[in-house]
């Protein structure tokens, strides 16, 4: 059972990040234990969920879930606290954050969604339903979110954007057919989180049915990518033939929750949750200290916080950040320079033309490859493969010798990769 007050309907995790093997094995031994004094207990702690250092940088910032009896505690002061970086004492604590349970926080996501053969029937149903769920929570303004979709290929079939119309229809276009990237599908909604997200409170929402049989990246790389850049992921295993083990680690060890449930219908709720969780930040306090020394590897940072008469602490190591430059956070991964639009008609017809449009932005040409994939992941076609000035274009495409049904098309230009959906009848 979850602790979280509002999370404790279906099964989920607590917040925990140790990103060395070891420490892997360790935190889900004291989860386990968590989990079993919490079920019979009303609990009174303080959870280490986050924490962000740069090595070379003074200033770490760790984020603190804390629960009094097992309600949330919205407030926090230094003197409440005590804090040693691997053994030495912080001098100066400063809280730069506190939960609040009426002020709302705006977030950026990614709702990352399987579009495997599995899901077909009331998977795909319930799939949408939560999907637009969360959608429906989003305030329409600042709020934003994308929505990837993956089988055997990886599809943005929304990019970044506030607007609710768009990422609800592409939610409602949840195809179902092939097999299960859900890694790579993890790790491009980090990427596309990390570059175009602007708001403070960052996710990844990740559903799957399935076990991984398509990916290249592992669910460490997942970690790692997400730990670097502060991106909670949500994982949520639908039915038994899961990779509930990864699913699970990965949630744990960034600072996100993991959810299994063995019907669709249930779906619409998990989702709900997640996003009133994004919505009240985490419910978490973040606290800000100079670390004694900002030149270690690693930090293991351990925290004591008085609370309803109680002195409760907690523990946490990972890893510090590495950058190319000090004060530069920024990372180079999907520049949002190649721009795919909806094809239209879309469906079309076999013989008949359809038009896929683009967008090259910057100011020299470059090479852009244009192919259409079947849901196995097959390539069937190259439609286009040459250099381009930058602008806006279209291309016009007349489907012959191809069996109806659903297809990927992709664009990419070195640097980024863009895919969306054609219906062919």
């Amino acid at each position: 059972m979850c602790n979280f007050p509002s999370l404790n309907m279906l099964s989920c995790s607590p917040i925990q990040q140790f990103p060395e093997a070891i420490m892997k094995i360790r935190a889900l031994l004291i989860i386990v234990l968590s989990l079993v004094t919490g079920s019979l207990f009303a609990q009174t702690q303080a959870r280490l969920t986050t924490m962000h250092a740069v090595q070379g940088e003074t200033q770490v910032a760790i984020t603190l879930h804390i629960l009094c009896d097992g309600q949330i505690q919205y407030t926090l002061s230094p003197d409440q606290m005590t804090i040693t970086d691997n053994g030495e004492p912080v001098e100066e604590i400063t809280i730069s954050e506190n939960p609040s349970a009426v002020a709302r926080k705006q977030f950026s996501a990614a709702i990352v969604m399987d579009a495997s053969g599995s899901m077909s029937g009331s998977g795909n149903a319930g799939a949408k339903s939560a999907g637009s769920a969360f959608v429906q929570y989003m305030d329409g303004s600042i709020d934003e979110a994308t929505v990837i979709f993956f089988n055997t290929l990886i599809n943005v079939q929304q990019q970044m954007t506030t607007i609710k119309a768009l990422l609800d229809a592409a939610v409602q276009s949840l195809p179902a057919g092939g097999g299960t990237a859900v890694w790579d599908a993890t790790y491009r909604g980090i990427e596309e989180v990390v570059a175009r997200g602007v708001n403070a409170k960052k996710a990844v929402l990740v559903l799957s049915d399935g076990y991984d049989n398509s990916s290249a990246k592992t669910p460490a790389q997942i970690i790692a990518l997400a730990q670097q850049h502060n991106i909670r992921v949500f994982t949520v295993g639908l039915g038994y033939n899961i990779s509930s083990s990864e699913l699970e680690l990965i949630a744990l060890l960034t600072g996100g929750q993991y959810f299994q449930t063995p019907t669709p219908g249930e779906l619409q709720i998990i989702f709900t949750q997640i996003a009133n969780f994004l919505g009240r930040g985490f419910d978490e306090h973040t606290v800000l200290f100079d670390s004694p020394d900002p030149d270690v590897a690693s930090h293991t940072i351990a925290v004591s916080v008085e609370v309803c008469g109680e002195e409760v602490e907690s523990q946490l190591q990972e890893k510090t950040l590495i950058v190319a430059s000090a004060g530069d956070h920024t990372p180079v991964l999907h520049s949002p320079a190649l721009q795919l639009g909806p094809n239209a008609p879309n469906p079309v017809s076999a013989g008949m033309t359809t038009v896929i449009p683009y967008e090259l932005q910057g100011t020299t040409p470059r090479r852009v490859r244009l192919e259409l994939y079947d849901l196995l992941g097959r390539r069937v076609r190259t439609l286009l493969d040459r250099e381009v000035r930058p602008g806006s274009h279209q291309f016009t495409f007349t489907p012959e010798r191809l069996a109806a049904g659903t297809y990927l098309y992709r664009m990419g230009d070195g640097r980024e990769t863009v895919s969306r959906m054609l219906q062919l009848r």
